[in-house]
């Protein structure tokens, strides 16, 4: 039954207010959101923490407490290809995750024209989170390129930005060029 809650809460459009406690959609927080026990720095350090051991660029990251482990999932760009990797939240140690340990939503990364635009972006993910975790006064549990509801094709430029506001997610979504958070993101989903 958790399961089939997990898949229709998916289905949802997080470019408004997800009020539900337990975050499973595909494609978002995997896990409880009341799990997630960080701070305005926590992703921003995840990213770093990332990005240093990698040498690549975090394009999308994403709390998860799947078994009850608080860690991080990242999609990063390494030498014009797309790697998986976790960042296990206490140890900070960060591995590559092969095919069977791989979340799905990370595989729908692999082609997609969603590198282009996080290549092109003038605004880093780590700014707009910071830019979004300012603009709500709550800390980012996950972020990542944005793309629009109507055309998935569409070259829409934002990021993603969502925030644990008191066990509730908001979403923020931060335009890449300028910074600036978007004022009406409804056609933007995450």
């Amino acid at each position: 039954m958790k399961l089939l809650i997990s898949l229709l809460m998916g289905l949802c459009v997080f470019a408004t207010i997800a009020p539900a406690q337990t975050i499973t959609q595909p494609g978002s927080i995997n896990g409880d959101i009341s799990a997630f026990h960080g701070d305005q720095n926590t992703l921003v350090n995840a990213i770093q923490a990332i990005e240093q051991s990698t040498g690549g660029k975090v394009l999308d990251i994403r709390f998860s407490n799947a078994k009850g482990v608080p860690s991080y999932h990242a999609v990063v760009l390494k030498t014009g290809q797309i790697h998986f990797f976790q960042l296990a939240d206490l140890s900070k140690k960060v591995i590559e995750l092969d095919a069977t340990s791989t979340p799905v939503w990370m595989l729908n990364w692999r082609g997609k024209a969603d590198v282009h635009y996080a290549k092109a972006a003038t605004v880093s993910l780590s700014t707009a989170i910071r830019t979004a975790q300012q603009f709500r006064g709550a800390p980012a549990a996950a972020a990542g390129l944005a793309r629009s509801v109507s055309n998935p094709d569409s070259d829409v430029q934002a990021y993603t930005v969502l925030l644990d506001d008191h066990g509730s997610v908001r979403s923020v979504s931060v335009d890449m060029s300028t910074g600036e958070v978007i004022a009406d993101p409804s056609a933007l989903s995450y």
